[in-house]
């Protein structure tokens, strides 16, 4: 197995990775962004706000845990 060398590493190509990889883009630094969902195809619904935050169109059941305490953080649209 061939080791690689990245000089940034972004999990997760949310708002926040998404965003941070699209800076960096043309900085010539070598990238590799990591993302665990499935593809989210391009749909007119995907840019309509009712659709996504007040019908929930991808809300997910999934529930993730505090490493502090051990609780549940239920994710929720805001």
């Amino acid at each position: 197995m061939a080791t690689e060398h990245y000089d940034v590493i972004i999990i997760g190509t949310g708002a926040g990775g998404g965003t941070l990889a699209y800076r960096l883009a043309s900085s010539g630094k070598k990238i590799l962004i990591l993302e665990r969902g499935a593809f989210l195809p391009q749909e007119k619904q995907n840019w309509d706000t009712v659709e996504v935050y007040k019908k929930d169109r991808y809300h997910t059941a999934e529930i993730w845990i505090d490493d502090r305490d051990g609780s549940k953080i239920h994710l929720e649209m805001v």
